[in-house]
């Protein structure tokens, strides 16, 4: 018990004595003396050519600016993150002498410069001197950095703000995304989910379809969500780089078989991503088969990316709307009844309106304009709750017939909704199984047909 308090006195003495120390330097100058606040660099951040960052980690990391672009030379050739490399140029353009503290220290360990915590060198074009910012402690309020420019003897302050700027490593500094590709140009998506049946998206014009495991239109607004996570997938860690993984590292990282496979298209360019066991922190090993390297990723990730055909697929039952119809025809056990829409009446004083729909069969006759819209924005909203692989053979069919388009080019669907039991299914021409739809909004519909065709 003696030993052990005598320690902590001598711990307790060289703190105390450490903080006098600084507080002794920091308070030397009179604080009531008028600093104006210099750049600790007159440089150009444009200028700037390379740059070399001894990070707190312990990485050294070489970059070179090519033109507008940065590269990392060292330790291995890598893409950066331009954004964070932009910022670091910038704050050391910026940087401000907030403090002078002394300008011939006795002593600079006190303060985290000997050895420095980090350091930022750099060059600028048409100059071969190097300079260098050594980067120590934050003084005890957090608020400032002690600092010191190699050549120079002062100590000084530096405002802390850009400490998570400047002290960066190699893959701090590098580009992190995972796919590069130009999201406008895909045209193909695949994804190979362990223990699902793959899926296959291809691109015609502006409109997806599933190509495999089933034929199916598929809906723009969750493939285009697809293609929007795999753009913006980011490493989280850099596992290996520099040569392909054996077939030990392959199992080991659960890449061997790969619990999904995504593949983004455009053209005759690939891009393909493998992602596979669980690492110890939760998150996820990954690659890209086009480079020598392994990383981990996000775990919210596989489950982004892991669909079935069905939650892709158009769920609207029809692809028209209320204002874009122009005719529709309507089957319902022997009714049949056809509706259009016309101009109203030259000379009338609704000739310039727009046009209103009206009865074409079994005899033309004018329709309740409201009952109509009320009928059309049923069908239109009519959404499928889930997917079966083939309706019942027959049933309580309402066949509907719908044209739409501006007059040059008009689009057709056909659709049979059919009640049998209490489940209404959804046929779409041309498209795999069937849809199952609200029962009530099927009964909603023929009750509304109903007081169409019964109306005077």
């Amino acid at each position: 018990m003696m030993r052990g308090g005598r320690s902590f006195l001598v711990l307790l003495v060289l703190a105390l004595g450490l903080g006098a120390y600084i507080y002794f330097v920091e308070s030397k100058r009179d604080p009531s003396e008028a600093e104006k606040k210099a750049k600790v660099f007159t440089v150009d951040p444009a200028k700037i050519e390379e740059l070399e960052v001894h990070s707190s980690s312990g990485a050294v990391t070489t970059l070179k600016k090519t033109g507008d672009h940065w590269a990392i030379v060292s330790p291995a050739p890598a893409p950066v993150d331009e954004p964070a490399v932009t910022s670091l140029v910038d704050a050391l353009g910026s940087m401000q002498v907030d403090k002078v503290l002394d300008e011939n220290p006795t002593a600079l360990a006190p303060f985290g410069l000997d050895p420095a915590r980090y350091s930022v060198a750099f060059k600028v074009a048409g100059d071969t001197s190097t300079h260098r910012i050594n980067i120590g402690n934050k003084t005890p309020t957090g608020s400032s950095l002690y600092a010191r420019v190699d050549g120079q003897n002062r100590l000084f302050l530096a405002t802390a703000v850009q400490d998570d700027t400047l002290n960066r490593s190699t893959f701090d500094l590098r580009d992190k995304r995972v796919l590069v590709f130009a999201r406008d140009s895909v045209d193909s998506v695949s994804l190979a989910a362990k223990g699902l049946p793959a899926i296959a998206l291809t691109k015609k014009n502006t409109e997806w379809h599933i190509a495999s495991p089933i034929d199916a239109r598929a809906d723009f607004s969750p493939v285009d969500g697809l293609i929007g996570r795999l753009d913006q997938v980011h490493m989280l860690s850099l596992v290996s780089e520099g040569a392909e993984p054996t077939a030990a590292e392959l199992k080991t990282y659960g890449l061997d078989t790969p619990q999904l496979v995504a593949t983004i298209g455009a053209g005759s360019s690939k891009a393909t991503l493998a992602i596979g066991a669980k690492k110890d922190d939760g998150n996820l090993y990954a690659r890209d088969l086009s480079r020598p390297m392994v990383f981990t990723v996000e775990p919210a990730l596989l489950t982004d990316l892991t669909k079935k055909a069905d939650d892709l697929r158009v769920k609207d039952v029809f692809q028209f709307k209320s204002y874009s119809a122009n005719s529709l025809e309507i089957t319902h056990g022997a009714t049949v009844v056809s509706y259009s829409k016309k101009k109203p009446a030259s000379g009338t004083p609704d000739a310039a309106a727009q046009d209103v729909w009206a009865a074409t069969k079994p005899v033309a006759k004018d329709v309740n304009q409201t009952a109509m819209t009320d009928f059309l924005n049923t069908l239109t909203s009519l959404r499928v709750d889930r997917f079966v692989d083939k309706a019942p053979a027959s049933g309580d069919d309402l066949v509907v017939v719908a044209h739409s388009g501006d007059g040059t080019l008009t689009e057709e669907e056909r659709v049979v909704i059919r009640k049998a039991g209490d489940t209404v299914y959804a046929i779409q021409t041309g498209e795999a199984g069937a849809g199952v739809v609200a029962t009530a909004d099927f009964d909603k519909a023929l009750q509304q047909l109903k007081t169409l065709t019964d109306a005077k």
